[in-house]
């Protein structure tokens, strides 16, 4: 529990808790760990779970460098490393969905299931291609984070991560977070994340795979986690009816519980 060093001069921060068939819980853009918080409470009294900070996020090194998924799923690795960890589950939101794919792509036998919310095979697209962000939501976003990168990130929060409003400290708290987000790292992230497109990849992973989505999410809406469902050929789409983009604290228990449940499953 602390730091490790993932290459010269980059060291990510973890938690290690509990005993038991471990769950690493991977964060989505500008968060950080802390989003788990309510996982790790319910669920290491029976399971192992390690949380992280990806590069540039919370009390994780900001190196100017490294900002593809296929370097975002060598760090994952090598916290497995850090570990011991054989086999996983791995629980994964937004762009961290892309992160545990690429992992899952790369290692299969490292991991015993993905539960992914948030997320898709694709970043951006129109409404015709289904994919995540439209060209012009995204290019609205960038252009706001250059010129006020308070005013944008307020904006994401308040118009697509709740289906219900949080309540003003809740909001605030997870602002205060994203911006500690590098603004320049989140350009070179933004420039990896146009141009994936795993589609055409994941037909092929069987590693057993749960979709956990909000059906009121704007920011990845719920007919991506439909098209992952169909390429997935090892995959289950649970829908969370009263959750925008982050099911797994607007619907904390029905989380916690799919994820035990699942966990259970694979581990029979």
């Amino acid at each position: 529990m602390g730091l490790m060093a993932v290459e010269k001069g980059v060291n990510l921060y973890y938690e290690d808790y509990g005993s038991g068939e471990p769950i690493v819980f991977i964060h989505g853009g500008g968060t950080s760990h802390e989003m788990w918080e309510q996982q790790v409470y319910a669920l290491t009294d029976e399971f192992r779970t390690i949380v992280y900070d990806q590069r540039a996020h919370g009390q994780s090194d900001k190196p100017g460098h490294g900002y593809t998924f296929e370097r975002l799923a060598d760090d994952l690795e090598a916290l497995l490393d850090q570990c011991k960890l054989s086999r996983s589950l791995l629980v994964c939101h937004g762009i961290g969905v892309y992160v545990g794919l690429t992992l899952a792509l790369k290692l299969p036998d490292r991991v015993r299931g993905l539960a992914l919310a948030g997320g898709g095979a694709r970043f951006l697209g129109s409404e015709g291609e289904r994919g995540g962000f439209s060209p012009e939501r995204w290019r609205a976003y960038i252009q706001g984070m250059a010129r006020n990168k308070v005013e944008a990130t307020a904006r994401l929060v308040n118009d697509g991560f709740y289906y219900r409003d949080p309540g003003a400290a809740t909001r605030q708290a997870v602002i205060d977070t994203m911006l500690q987000w590098p603004l320049y790292a989140t350009k070179m992230l933004g420039q990896a994340l146009q141009d994936t497109d795993l589609g055409s990849r994941v037909s092929g992973l069987r590693v057993p795979t749960l979709i956990l989505h909000g059906v009121h999410d704007q920011k990845q809406p719920f007919k991506d986690a439909q098209l992952l469902a169909e390429r997935l050929p090892n995959s289950r789409l649970v829908p969370f009816e009263e959750s925008a983009h982050n099911p797994q604290l607007e619907e904390l228990e029905k989380f916690n519980q799919v994820i035990t449940e699942f966990m259970r499953e694979t581990n029979a």
